[in-house]
């Protein structure tokens, strides 16, 4: 048994014993149990999002939590919230950073659009302060700086027709993200900017949706300068033990998508009320539970403990993760299982019907010409090397290689050093291509 399944087997255990007791919040009992299942499958967030920090309260009924202009403007930044509608009616926020207390100069015009991964908002761009986080340097730098949400995310739970709580509201995975959100933001940015193309950067499953979209529209191609991908996912020829053991399990499980449905559980770890007292009363400092939350964050994305600031643990969990599609995971499940870069298996008839022809669509990277540069952590337990180096094989025009040694997946967005170690190379790179032009 290697290291990471005994660790596995010893959270395993550890939740079955907490599964049997009572969690004291704010004077009153709750199940762990139930509160684990509501956190997995809520019906409804129960949050209210302010502007200013003094509002800020954790109640049972009133849970609270700064919405992007708060975080952005307690640092003196100024920012617009702007509305897309896609084509099959999904209506998404797109967030944008307008101005920096550190920028008094010319603005460069420059456009930069920031896409986070799996259950991620554009708050996750922002959620360690000024000085540090991409989008605040970026800024500072007098770029035009943009942050897209995706369907089904907390900002993004809206539509033309459907309700969230409408089975048809979460029939998507990310290939749906990357068909038709990615390219509704990327043409409405450049519209509204007047620009012709723009930076991107990627993390996570932001760079799967773009690889889906360029190599199926490559004619996006020429719109995107550089794609800066930051542990990518694409390619699963090979998965941690973890990784495998969930993936087994789910597999395993007959008739899972049926016991889901019949309970109508269509999405997955959503941001509510219950997860934000979790993250602040479980994994806060000076609480003997916060080492279980560092186990249970360190077990699936990989251990970097010199790099991980605990103290800010409740601030992260207050906004991710933030939801998505049940068959998103089914989706990402499937293409671990298969060892496939595909599109979601409808089965024979439902392939027909969606993508015209009875296999799902194999994304060829061949297609996606645009210059992209990849950085992947060494600890990196959802991302291992041998995946990203198939990745590196696959893309036709990779500028930049580079490897983090001690980061893991979530590194990217919250390593004490990331600014130092991987930001300030990533703006560099920016400055090399604006250069050149």
């Amino acid at each position: 048994m290697t290291m990471n399944m005994k660790f596995a087997s010893f959270v395993f255990m550890l939740t079955v014993v907490l599964l049997e007791s009572k969690l004291n919040v704010h004077g009153q009992s709750i199940s762990i149990q139930k509160v684990l299942f509501n956190f997995m499958f809520p019906k409804d967030p129960h949050i209210v999002r302010v502007r200013k920090p003094e509002d800020i309260k954790t109640t049972m009924n009133n849970v609270t939590t700064l919405d992007f202009f708060g975080l952005v403007e307690k640092y003196g930044y100024s920012a617009e919230e702007h509305y897309v509608t896609t084509k099959d009616g999904y209506n998404l926020i797109i967030h944008r950073i307008s101005g920096s207390p550190f920028f008094k100069g010319q603005r460069t015009g420059k456009v930069v659009f920031l896409q986070t991964g799996l259950f991620g908002t554009s708050d996750c761009w922002v959620l360690i302060g000024a000085g540090k986080d991409l989008a605040f340097l970026l800024a500072d730098k007098g770029y035009d700086v943009w942050l897209g949400n995706v369907r089904g995310s907390s900002y993004c739970r809206s539509h033309v027709k459907l309700s969230p709580r409408n089975k048809k509201f979460w029939q998507f995975s990310f290939h749906e993200i990357g068909m038709i959100d990615l390219p509704a933001m990327i043409d409405y940015v450049l519209g509204y900017t007047k620009q012709k193309n723009l930076y991107y950067v990627g993390i996570s499953m932001g760079n799967t949706v773009l690889f889906t979209f360029l190599s199926i529209k490559p004619e996006y191609n020429a719109k995107i300068k550089l794609a800066v991908c930051l542990a990518p996912v694409a390619f699963w020829n090979e998965a941690s033990p973890t990784v495998q053991y969930v993936t087994n399990m789910l597999h395993n499980i007959k008739n899972f998508e049926e016991i889901l449905n019949s309970n109508e559980i269509y999405e997955v770890f959503a941001l509510t009320s219950t997860s934000i007292m979790i993250g602040r009363t479980l994994c806060a400092d000076n609480t003997i539970t916060q080492a279980i939350c560092v186990a249970l964050m360190f077990l699936m994305s990989g251990a970097n403990p010199a790099q991980l600031n605990t103290t800010a643990m409740p601030e992260i969990l207050s906004y991710y993760p933030a939801g998505s599609s049940v068959q998103t995971i089914l989706h990402y499940k499937q293409n671990i299982i298969t060892k496939k870069f595909q599109s979601y298996d409808y089965g024979y008839i439902g392939n027909y019907k969606q993508y015209k022809q009875a296999t799902p669509i194999t994304y060829d990277l061949d297609k996606i010409t645009a210059p992209v540069a990849i950085f992947y952590g060494g600890n990196d337990l959802l991302v291992l090397k041998s995946t990203i180096f198939e990745l590196y094989k696959r893309l036709p025009n990779v500028v930049l290689l580079e490897e983090q040694k001690s980061f893991t997946h979530l590194d990217f967005i919250i390593a004490i050093d990331v600014n130092t170690l991987v930001y300030s190379r990533v703006i560099k790179l920016f400055q090399e291509f604006d250069n050149k032009t």
